[in-house]
Protein backbone atom coordinates (compact mmCIF):
# COMPACT_ATOMS: atom_id res chain seq x y z
CA UNK A 1 0.00 0.00 0.00
CA UNK A 2 1.38 3.38 -1.02
CA UNK A 3 1.06 6.10 1.61
CA UNK A 4 1.87 9.79 1.61
CA UNK A 5 4.81 9.01 3.92
CA UNK A 6 6.18 6.51 1.39
CA UNK A 7 5.81 9.00 -1.43
CA UNK A 8 7.53 11.71 0.59
CA UNK A 9 10.38 9.32 1.39
CA UNK A 10 10.79 8.51 -2.30
CA UNK A 11 11.04 12.22 -3.12
CA UNK A 12 13.67 12.73 -0.41
CA UNK A 13 15.67 9.78 -1.69
CA UNK A 14 15.47 11.12 -5.24
CA UNK A 15 17.02 14.30 -3.87
CA UNK A 16 19.86 12.33 -2.27
CA UNK A 17 20.59 10.72 -5.63
CA UNK A 18 20.34 13.99 -7.56
CA UNK A 19 22.81 15.63 -5.18
CA UNK A 20 25.32 12.82 -5.62
CA UNK A 21 25.17 11.73 -1.98
CA UNK A 22 23.58 8.43 -2.95
CA UNK A 23 25.08 6.49 -5.86
CA UNK A 24 25.32 2.87 -6.91
CA UNK A 25 28.89 2.63 -5.51
CA UNK A 26 29.22 -0.54 -3.44
CA UNK A 27 31.27 -0.44 -0.25
CA UNK A 28 32.60 -3.90 -1.12
CA UNK A 29 34.29 -2.45 -4.23
CA UNK A 30 36.01 0.47 -2.47
CA UNK A 31 39.44 -1.00 -1.72
CA UNK A 32 39.56 -3.04 -4.93
CA UNK A 33 38.78 0.00 -7.13
CA UNK A 34 41.34 2.17 -5.36
CA UNK A 35 43.98 -0.56 -5.63
CA UNK A 36 43.41 -0.65 -9.38
CA UNK A 37 43.91 3.12 -9.54
CA UNK A 38 46.75 3.54 -7.00
CA UNK A 39 48.39 0.10 -6.72
CA UNK A 40 51.76 1.23 -5.36
CA UNK A 41 50.53 4.10 -3.21
CA UNK A 42 50.76 3.64 0.55
CA UNK A 43 47.37 3.09 2.15
CA UNK A 44 48.45 2.92 5.78
CA UNK A 45 51.38 2.50 8.13
CA UNK A 46 50.97 0.32 11.21
CA UNK A 47 53.82 0.13 13.71
CA UNK A 48 56.37 0.81 11.00
CA UNK A 49 54.87 -1.61 8.46
CA UNK A 50 53.86 0.27 5.30
CA UNK A 51 51.08 -1.35 3.30
CA UNK A 52 50.21 -0.36 -0.26
CA UNK A 53 46.74 -0.39 -1.77
CA UNK A 54 47.66 -3.44 -3.89
CA UNK A 55 49.07 -5.36 -0.93
CA UNK A 56 46.03 -4.71 1.24
CA UNK A 57 43.64 -5.58 -1.58
CA UNK A 58 45.48 -8.86 -2.15
CA UNK A 59 45.24 -9.81 1.51
CA UNK A 60 41.54 -8.92 1.81
CA UNK A 61 40.76 -10.88 -1.36
CA UNK A 62 42.55 -13.94 0.06
CA UNK A 63 40.66 -13.73 3.35
CA UNK A 64 37.39 -13.16 1.49
CA UNK A 65 38.04 -16.36 -0.47
CA UNK A 66 38.75 -18.26 2.75
CA UNK A 67 35.49 -17.01 4.29
CA UNK A 68 33.53 -18.28 1.29
CA UNK A 69 35.44 -21.57 1.23
CA UNK A 70 34.47 -22.16 4.85
CA UNK A 71 30.79 -21.50 4.26
CA UNK A 72 30.16 -17.77 4.76
CA UNK A 73 27.55 -16.51 2.29
CA UNK A 74 26.20 -13.11 1.16
CA UNK A 75 24.05 -11.58 3.89
CA UNK A 76 25.78 -13.60 6.64
CA UNK A 77 27.27 -11.72 9.56
CA UNK A 78 30.99 -11.59 10.29
CA UNK A 79 31.65 -10.53 13.88
CA UNK A 80 35.09 -9.01 14.49
CA UNK A 81 36.18 -8.29 18.06
CA UNK A 82 39.89 -7.54 18.00
CA UNK A 83 42.34 -5.05 19.47
CA UNK A 84 44.06 -2.81 16.93
CA UNK A 85 45.86 -5.09 14.50
CA UNK A 86 45.95 -5.57 10.74
CA UNK A 87 43.52 -8.49 10.94
CA UNK A 88 40.87 -6.15 12.37
CA UNK A 89 40.94 -4.20 9.10
CA UNK A 90 41.36 -7.16 6.77
CA UNK A 91 38.41 -9.19 8.07
CA UNK A 92 36.00 -6.25 7.94
CA UNK A 93 36.91 -5.28 4.38
CA UNK A 94 36.82 -8.97 3.37
CA UNK A 95 33.26 -9.20 4.71
CA UNK A 96 32.23 -6.26 2.52
CA UNK A 97 33.98 -7.88 -0.46
CA UNK A 98 31.79 -11.03 -0.42
CA UNK A 99 28.49 -9.36 0.40
CA UNK A 100 28.53 -10.33 4.09
CA UNK A 101 27.56 -7.91 6.86
CA UNK A 102 30.44 -6.57 8.92
CA UNK A 103 29.80 -6.62 12.70
CA UNK A 104 32.70 -4.86 14.48
CA UNK A 105 32.55 -4.99 18.29
CA UNK A 106 34.82 -3.02 20.61
CA UNK A 107 37.23 -5.25 22.57
CA UNK A 108 36.22 -3.79 25.95
CA UNK A 109 33.02 -5.86 25.84
CA UNK A 110 33.16 -9.05 27.88
CA UNK A 111 30.76 -11.96 28.40
CA UNK A 112 28.09 -9.74 29.95
CA UNK A 113 27.69 -7.69 26.76
CA UNK A 114 28.76 -10.32 24.22
CA UNK A 115 26.09 -12.79 25.31
CA UNK A 116 23.42 -10.37 24.11
CA UNK A 117 25.24 -9.36 20.95
CA UNK A 118 25.86 -12.94 19.84
CA UNK A 119 22.25 -13.89 20.50
CA UNK A 120 21.06 -10.92 18.47
CA UNK A 121 23.29 -11.23 15.40
CA UNK A 122 24.02 -15.00 15.32
CA UNK A 123 27.18 -14.61 13.23
CA UNK A 124 28.39 -17.02 10.56
CA UNK A 125 31.98 -16.10 11.40
CA UNK A 126 33.58 -14.83 14.60
CA UNK A 127 37.04 -13.32 14.93
CA UNK A 128 38.71 -12.94 18.32
CA UNK A 129 42.09 -12.60 19.98
CA UNK A 130 43.66 -15.55 21.76
CA UNK A 131 44.70 -13.30 24.62
CA UNK A 132 43.87 -9.78 25.70
CA UNK A 133 45.55 -9.51 29.07
CA UNK A 134 44.29 -10.74 31.46
CA UNK A 135 41.43 -12.16 29.35
CA UNK A 136 41.24 -14.94 26.76
CA UNK A 137 38.50 -13.72 24.40
CA UNK A 138 38.45 -16.78 22.11
CA UNK A 139 37.87 -18.98 25.14
CA UNK A 140 35.06 -16.63 26.23
CA UNK A 141 33.47 -16.97 22.77
CA UNK A 142 33.58 -20.76 22.97
CA UNK A 143 31.70 -20.71 26.25
CA UNK A 144 29.05 -18.28 25.04
CA UNK A 145 28.49 -20.01 21.71
CA UNK A 146 28.12 -23.38 23.45
CA UNK A 147 25.71 -21.83 25.93
CA UNK A 148 23.44 -20.53 23.14
CA UNK A 149 23.85 -23.61 20.94
CA UNK A 150 25.13 -21.65 17.95
CA UNK A 151 27.81 -23.03 15.64
CA UNK A 152 29.39 -20.45 13.28
CA UNK A 153 30.75 -21.63 9.94
CA UNK A 154 34.23 -20.51 11.00
CA UNK A 155 36.06 -19.11 14.00
CA UNK A 156 39.26 -17.13 13.36
CA UNK A 157 41.81 -16.53 16.08
CA UNK A 158 44.55 -13.92 16.17
CA UNK A 159 47.50 -14.91 18.31
CA UNK A 160 47.97 -18.37 19.79
CA UNK A 161 46.44 -21.58 18.39
CA UNK A 162 43.22 -23.00 19.82
CA UNK A 163 41.27 -26.13 18.92
CA UNK A 164 38.36 -25.35 16.63
CA UNK A 165 39.77 -22.00 15.55
CA UNK A 166 41.51 -21.08 12.29
CA UNK A 167 44.37 -18.70 11.65
CA UNK A 168 43.75 -15.79 9.29
CA UNK A 169 45.32 -16.85 6.00
CA UNK A 170 46.89 -14.88 3.16
CA UNK A 171 46.63 -17.80 0.71
CA UNK A 172 43.96 -16.92 -1.85
CA UNK A 173 44.12 -20.21 -3.75
CA UNK A 174 43.77 -20.44 -7.52
CA UNK A 175 40.72 -19.49 -9.55
CA UNK A 176 38.38 -19.04 -6.62
CA UNK A 177 35.39 -16.94 -7.70
CA UNK A 178 33.96 -14.58 -5.11
CA UNK A 179 30.32 -13.55 -4.85
CA UNK A 180 29.39 -9.95 -5.67
CA UNK A 181 29.36 -7.33 -2.90
CA UNK A 182 25.99 -6.20 -1.57
CA UNK A 183 24.13 -3.49 -3.51
CA UNK A 184 24.62 0.06 -2.26
CA UNK A 185 21.12 0.14 -0.76
CA UNK A 186 21.55 -3.06 1.29
CA UNK A 187 22.66 -3.05 4.95
CA UNK A 188 26.39 -3.80 5.00
CA UNK A 189 27.33 -2.86 8.57
CA UNK A 190 25.80 -3.88 11.89
CA UNK A 191 26.98 -1.78 14.83
CA UNK A 192 26.13 -2.24 18.48
CA UNK A 193 25.67 0.87 20.57
CA UNK A 194 24.30 1.25 24.09
CA UNK A 195 21.36 3.53 24.70
CA UNK A 196 18.62 3.99 27.26
CA UNK A 197 18.35 0.27 27.96
CA UNK A 198 21.04 -2.00 29.29
CA UNK A 199 21.10 -4.17 26.17
CA UNK A 200 23.33 -3.00 23.28
CA UNK A 201 21.29 -1.87 20.25
CA UNK A 202 22.09 -3.27 16.82
CA UNK A 203 22.00 -0.55 14.13
CA UNK A 204 22.05 -1.54 10.45
CA UNK A 205 23.74 0.85 8.00
CA UNK A 206 23.81 0.62 4.22
CA UNK A 207 26.84 1.15 2.02
CA UNK A 208 25.20 4.25 0.57
CA UNK A 209 24.84 5.73 4.07
CA UNK A 210 28.58 5.22 4.62
CA UNK A 211 29.39 6.79 1.26
CA UNK A 212 27.10 9.75 1.98
CA UNK A 213 28.96 10.36 5.22
CA UNK A 214 32.36 10.17 3.54
CA UNK A 215 31.32 12.58 0.80
CA UNK A 216 30.01 15.05 3.36
CA UNK A 217 33.02 14.59 5.62
CA UNK A 218 35.41 15.21 2.75
CA UNK A 219 33.62 18.41 1.74
CA UNK A 220 33.40 19.75 5.29
CA UNK A 221 37.08 19.16 6.04
CA UNK A 222 38.49 19.97 2.61
CA UNK A 223 40.18 16.56 2.65
CA UNK A 224 41.79 14.90 -0.36
CA UNK A 225 44.58 12.64 -1.56
CA UNK A 226 47.08 14.70 0.41
CA UNK A 227 45.27 14.04 3.70
CA UNK A 228 47.15 11.92 6.25
CA UNK A 229 44.89 10.60 9.02
CA UNK A 230 45.97 9.35 12.44
CA UNK A 231 43.78 6.49 13.72
CA UNK A 232 44.12 5.77 17.43
CA UNK A 233 40.63 4.58 18.38
CA UNK A 234 39.55 0.90 18.22
CA UNK A 235 39.51 -0.48 14.67
CA UNK A 236 36.63 -2.76 15.71
CA UNK A 237 34.49 0.36 16.01
CA UNK A 238 32.92 2.67 13.43
CA UNK A 239 35.20 5.64 14.20
CA UNK A 240 38.45 3.67 14.14
CA UNK A 241 37.50 1.62 11.07
CA UNK A 242 36.54 4.77 9.13
CA UNK A 243 39.71 6.64 10.17
CA UNK A 244 42.02 3.68 9.69
CA UNK A 245 41.07 2.47 6.23
CA UNK A 246 37.65 3.43 4.80
CA UNK A 247 38.03 7.23 4.70
CA UNK A 248 41.69 7.17 3.55
CA UNK A 249 40.79 4.69 0.79
CA UNK A 250 37.83 6.83 -0.23
CA UNK A 251 40.15 9.85 -0.52
CA UNK A 252 43.03 7.99 -2.12
CA UNK A 253 45.06 9.16 0.87
CA UNK A 254 46.79 7.31 3.68
CA UNK A 255 46.55 6.73 7.40
CA UNK A 256 48.85 6.12 10.35
CA UNK A 257 47.40 3.51 12.69
CA UNK A 258 48.30 3.12 16.36
CA UNK A 259 47.88 -0.12 18.32
CA UNK A 260 46.71 1.91 21.29
CA UNK A 261 46.71 5.49 22.49
CA UNK A 262 50.15 6.62 23.65
CA UNK A 263 50.27 10.43 23.64
CA UNK A 264 54.05 10.83 23.37
CA UNK A 265 54.18 8.35 20.52
CA UNK A 266 51.29 10.14 18.81
CA UNK A 267 53.13 13.46 18.98
CA UNK A 268 56.13 11.88 17.24
CA UNK A 269 54.05 10.12 14.61
CA UNK A 270 52.13 13.30 13.80
CA UNK A 271 55.41 15.17 13.35
CA UNK A 272 57.31 12.49 11.43
CA UNK A 273 54.43 11.44 9.14
CA UNK A 274 53.05 14.97 8.63
CA UNK A 275 49.61 13.92 9.86
CA UNK A 276 46.97 16.46 8.85
CA UNK A 277 43.76 15.10 10.41
CA UNK A 278 42.69 13.23 13.49
CA UNK A 279 39.20 12.50 14.78
CA UNK A 280 37.91 11.21 18.09
CA UNK A 281 36.85 12.16 21.59
CA UNK A 282 38.13 14.86 23.94
CA UNK A 283 40.77 12.77 25.67
CA UNK A 284 43.05 12.56 22.63
CA UNK A 285 43.19 16.25 21.80
CA UNK A 286 43.54 17.11 25.48
CA UNK A 287 46.66 14.94 25.71
CA UNK A 288 48.11 16.44 22.52
CA UNK A 289 47.52 20.03 23.60
CA UNK A 290 49.13 19.42 26.97
CA UNK A 291 52.28 18.20 25.21
CA UNK A 292 52.29 20.97 22.65
CA UNK A 293 52.08 23.48 25.48
CA UNK A 294 55.35 22.01 26.75
CA UNK A 295 56.97 22.80 23.41
CA UNK A 296 57.02 19.33 21.84
CA UNK A 297 56.96 18.81 18.05
CA UNK A 298 58.58 22.03 16.79
CA UNK A 299 58.56 21.00 13.10
CA UNK A 300 54.96 19.86 12.58
CA UNK A 301 51.85 19.74 14.78
CA UNK A 302 48.41 18.37 14.07
CA UNK A 303 46.54 21.11 12.17
CA UNK A 304 42.95 19.81 12.48
CA UNK A 305 41.20 17.71 15.10
CA UNK A 306 37.54 16.73 14.58
CA UNK A 307 36.08 16.23 18.03
CA UNK A 308 32.93 14.19 18.46
CA UNK A 309 31.61 11.53 20.76
CA UNK A 310 32.19 13.42 24.03
CA UNK A 311 31.73 16.91 25.40
CA UNK A 312 34.70 19.23 24.91
CA UNK A 313 35.28 22.25 27.18
CA UNK A 314 35.47 25.61 25.43
CA UNK A 315 38.70 26.35 27.27
CA UNK A 316 40.33 23.35 25.59
CA UNK A 317 39.34 24.63 22.14
CA UNK A 318 40.99 27.96 23.05
CA UNK A 319 44.15 26.27 24.33
CA UNK A 320 44.35 24.16 21.19
CA UNK A 321 44.15 27.25 19.01
CA UNK A 322 47.02 28.82 20.92
CA UNK A 323 49.32 25.91 20.02
CA UNK A 324 48.20 25.75 16.39
CA UNK A 325 45.50 23.05 16.46
CA UNK A 326 42.09 23.89 14.98
CA UNK A 327 39.54 21.87 16.91
CA UNK A 328 36.30 21.46 14.98
CA UNK A 329 33.43 20.23 17.09
CA UNK A 330 31.01 17.79 15.51
CA UNK A 331 27.70 16.14 16.31
CA UNK A 332 26.89 12.61 15.29
CA UNK A 333 26.44 9.03 16.36
CA UNK A 334 26.56 5.45 15.15
CA UNK A 335 23.05 5.75 13.73
CA UNK A 336 24.13 8.55 11.36
CA UNK A 337 27.19 6.67 10.06
CA UNK A 338 29.41 9.23 11.79
CA UNK A 339 28.97 12.98 12.13
CA UNK A 340 25.91 14.74 10.74
CA UNK A 341 27.03 18.27 11.69
CA UNK A 342 30.57 19.64 11.85
CA UNK A 343 32.42 22.94 11.88
CA UNK A 344 35.24 23.85 9.50
CA UNK A 345 38.77 24.72 10.57
CA UNK A 346 38.27 28.16 8.99
CA UNK A 347 35.16 28.95 11.07
CA UNK A 348 35.45 31.61 13.80
CA UNK A 349 36.86 30.36 17.08
CA UNK A 350 33.75 31.30 19.06
CA UNK A 351 31.61 29.16 16.77
CA UNK A 352 33.98 26.21 16.98
CA UNK A 353 34.10 26.60 20.76
CA UNK A 354 30.40 26.89 21.51
CA UNK A 355 28.58 25.04 18.73
CA UNK A 356 28.69 21.49 17.40
CA UNK A 357 28.95 22.34 13.72
CA UNK A 358 26.74 23.04 10.73
CA UNK A 359 24.22 20.48 9.48
CA UNK A 360 25.83 18.53 6.66
CA UNK A 361 24.49 18.53 3.10
CA UNK A 362 21.33 16.48 2.71
CA UNK A 363 20.91 16.05 6.46
CA UNK A 364 18.05 17.60 8.43
CA UNK A 365 18.18 18.33 12.16
CA UNK A 366 15.27 19.96 13.98
CA UNK A 367 14.31 20.78 17.56
CA UNK A 368 10.80 19.73 18.63
CA UNK A 369 8.70 19.99 21.77
CA UNK A 370 7.42 17.17 23.97
CA UNK A 371 4.64 16.50 21.45
CA UNK A 372 7.18 16.37 18.58
CA UNK A 373 5.95 19.66 17.13
CA UNK A 374 8.54 21.77 15.35
CA UNK A 375 9.99 24.62 17.43
CA UNK A 376 11.18 27.99 16.05
CA UNK A 377 14.83 28.20 15.04
CA UNK A 378 17.04 28.87 18.05
CA UNK A 379 14.64 27.23 20.51
CA UNK A 380 15.80 24.37 22.68
CA UNK A 381 14.06 21.04 22.37
CA UNK A 382 14.46 17.39 21.56
CA UNK A 383 16.57 16.93 18.44
CA UNK A 384 15.43 14.78 15.55
CA UNK A 385 17.45 13.79 12.49
CA UNK A 386 16.69 12.71 8.95
CA UNK A 387 18.87 12.25 5.89
CA UNK A 388 20.98 10.05 3.60
CA UNK A 389 23.38 8.97 6.36
CA UNK A 390 20.70 7.54 8.64
CA UNK A 391 20.52 3.91 9.72
CA UNK A 392 18.03 1.66 7.95
CA UNK A 393 16.70 0.15 11.15
CA UNK A 394 17.62 -1.54 14.41
CA UNK A 395 17.69 -5.31 14.69
CA UNK A 396 15.00 -4.86 17.36
CA UNK A 397 11.78 -3.87 15.57
CA UNK A 398 10.39 -2.34 18.75
CA UNK A 399 13.35 0.03 18.99
CA UNK A 400 12.96 0.95 15.33
CA UNK A 401 9.32 1.86 15.87
CA UNK A 402 10.04 3.85 19.03
CA UNK A 403 12.95 5.89 17.61
CA UNK A 404 12.08 6.32 13.90
CA UNK A 405 8.68 7.77 13.02
CA UNK A 406 6.62 7.23 9.88
CA UNK A 407 8.08 10.38 8.30
CA UNK A 408 11.63 9.05 8.62
CA UNK A 409 12.69 11.18 11.60
CA UNK A 410 15.13 9.56 14.02
CA UNK A 411 14.92 10.60 17.68
CA UNK A 412 18.28 9.94 19.39
CA UNK A 413 17.24 11.33 22.77
CA UNK A 414 19.47 14.44 22.60
CA UNK A 415 18.40 17.94 23.55
CA UNK A 416 19.64 21.03 21.75
CA UNK A 417 18.94 23.82 19.27
CA UNK A 418 19.49 24.71 15.62
CA UNK A 419 19.99 28.34 14.59
CA UNK A 420 19.04 30.17 11.37
CA UNK A 421 22.48 29.44 9.85
CA UNK A 422 22.14 25.69 10.34
CA UNK A 423 24.46 25.44 13.33
CA UNK A 424 23.65 22.77 15.90
CA UNK A 425 24.27 22.95 19.63
CA UNK A 426 23.62 19.92 21.79
CA UNK A 427 22.80 20.96 25.35
CA UNK A 428 22.01 17.67 27.04
CA UNK A 429 20.67 14.15 26.76
CA UNK A 430 17.35 12.69 27.62
CA UNK A 431 18.99 9.28 27.41
CA UNK A 432 20.52 8.14 30.66
CA UNK A 433 23.95 7.03 29.49
CA UNK A 434 27.59 7.70 30.31
CA UNK A 435 29.87 8.91 27.51
CA UNK A 436 33.37 7.98 28.66
CA UNK A 437 35.93 9.16 26.15
CA UNK A 438 33.55 8.44 23.26
CA UNK A 439 32.41 5.01 24.52
CA UNK A 440 28.73 5.14 25.50
CA UNK A 441 26.99 2.76 27.85
CA UNK A 442 23.81 2.55 29.87
CA UNK A 443 23.76 3.44 33.56
CA UNK A 444 20.95 0.93 34.06
CA UNK A 445 23.33 -1.91 33.31
CA UNK A 446 25.68 -0.80 36.11
CA UNK A 447 22.84 -0.11 38.54
CA UNK A 448 21.45 -3.60 38.12
CA UNK A 449 24.87 -5.15 38.70
CA UNK A 450 25.49 -3.05 41.84
CA UNK A 451 22.04 -3.74 43.25
CA UNK A 452 22.61 -7.48 42.90
CA UNK A 453 25.24 -7.33 45.66
CA UNK A 454 23.82 -8.25 49.10
CA UNK A 455 25.45 -5.19 50.76
CA UNK A 456 23.45 -2.79 48.59
CA UNK A 457 19.84 -1.85 49.24
CA UNK A 458 19.56 0.43 46.21
CA UNK A 459 21.87 2.11 43.72
CA UNK A 460 21.85 4.94 41.21
CA UNK A 461 24.52 5.64 38.61
CA UNK A 462 25.13 8.85 36.68
CA UNK A 463 27.75 10.44 34.52
CA UNK A 464 30.18 12.60 36.48
CA UNK A 465 32.66 15.13 35.07
CA UNK A 466 36.09 13.78 34.16
CA UNK A 467 38.76 16.28 33.13
CA UNK A 468 40.46 13.87 30.74
CA UNK A 469 37.69 11.62 29.40
CA UNK A 470 34.78 14.07 29.45
CA UNK A 471 32.63 11.84 31.66
CA UNK A 472 33.21 9.13 34.21
CA UNK A 473 30.93 6.83 36.19
CA UNK A 474 29.57 7.92 39.57
CA UNK A 475 27.70 5.58 41.91
CA UNK A 476 25.28 6.61 44.67
CA UNK A 477 24.59 3.75 47.08
CA UNK A 478 22.21 3.03 49.94
CA UNK A 479 23.68 0.24 52.09
CA UNK A 480 21.65 -2.70 53.30
CA UNK A 481 20.73 -2.59 57.02
CA UNK A 482 23.65 -3.45 59.28
CA UNK A 483 26.31 -2.99 56.56
CA UNK A 484 29.27 -0.69 57.25
CA UNK A 485 31.06 0.97 54.37
CA UNK A 486 34.62 -0.30 54.08
CA UNK A 487 35.43 1.15 50.69
CA UNK A 488 34.55 0.14 47.12
CA UNK A 489 36.93 -2.80 46.74
CA UNK A 490 34.29 -5.47 47.43
CA UNK A 491 31.88 -3.92 44.91
CA UNK A 492 34.58 -3.56 42.28
CA UNK A 493 35.35 -7.26 42.68
CA UNK A 494 31.64 -8.00 42.32
CA UNK A 495 31.39 -6.02 39.07
CA UNK A 496 34.45 -7.87 37.81
CA UNK A 497 32.73 -11.13 38.68
CA UNK A 498 29.68 -9.98 36.73
CA UNK A 499 32.02 -9.51 33.73
CA UNK A 500 31.12 -5.87 33.12
CA UNK A 501 33.47 -3.92 30.88
CA UNK A 502 36.11 -2.27 33.03
CA UNK A 503 35.13 1.14 31.65
CA UNK A 504 31.75 0.73 33.39
CA UNK A 505 33.24 0.39 36.87
CA UNK A 506 32.56 3.59 38.89
CA UNK A 507 35.42 5.90 39.67
CA UNK A 508 33.43 8.00 42.13
CA UNK A 509 31.54 6.44 45.03
CA UNK A 510 28.92 8.05 47.30
CA UNK A 511 27.14 6.38 50.20
CA UNK A 512 23.89 8.17 51.01
CA UNK A 513 20.94 7.66 53.35
CA UNK A 514 18.28 7.61 50.62
CA UNK A 515 18.03 8.02 46.88
CA UNK A 516 15.69 10.87 45.86
CA UNK A 517 12.60 9.64 44.03
CA UNK A 518 9.33 10.97 42.63
CA UNK A 519 6.00 10.01 44.13
CA UNK A 520 5.84 7.27 41.49
CA UNK A 521 9.21 5.90 42.65
CA UNK A 522 11.30 7.12 39.74
CA UNK A 523 14.85 8.12 40.67
CA UNK A 524 15.49 11.87 40.42
CA UNK A 525 19.06 11.73 39.28
CA UNK A 526 19.34 15.48 38.85
CA UNK A 527 19.01 15.78 42.65
CA UNK A 528 21.74 13.28 43.52
CA UNK A 529 24.50 15.88 43.51
CA UNK A 530 22.63 17.80 46.22
CA UNK A 531 22.26 14.83 48.56
CA UNK A 532 24.57 14.86 51.57
CA UNK A 533 26.91 11.90 51.59
CA UNK A 534 27.33 9.63 54.55
CA UNK A 535 30.66 8.59 53.03
CA UNK A 536 32.48 9.87 49.94
CA UNK A 537 35.27 8.03 48.18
Amino acid sequence: MTTMSNVAAEYRQAGYRASGLWTEDRIGDLVRSRAARYPDRELFCFEGRRVTYREFDGWTTAVAADLVRRGVRPGDRVLVQLPNCLEALVLQVAAFRIGAIDVPVVPIYREHEMRRILADCRPAAVVAAAELSPRRPAEEFDGLLAEMGHQPAVRYIVGDHRDGWEQVTADAGDGFELPEPLPASAPALLLYTSGTTSAPKGALLTGQALYAHMRNFQEALGAGQQTVTLAATPLSHLGGFIAGVIFPAFLGGRSIIMRGWKPDEAVSLIEDERVSLMMGATVFVSDLVERYERGLAPRHRLPTYACAGAAIPGALVDRAAEVGVSVVRAYGMTETAGVCAIAAATDPLDRRRDWDGRVLRGMEIQAVDDNRRLLPLGSQGELRIRGPQLLTRYTDQGLTESQIDEDGWFYPGDVGRVDRWGWVQMTGRSKDIVNRGGEKFSTMDIELALASHPDIESAAVTAVPDARLGEGVGAWLVLAPGVTWQGPEKLIAHLEQEKLAKQKIPTQWHVIAAIPRTAAGKIQKHLLARVDDVVVQ
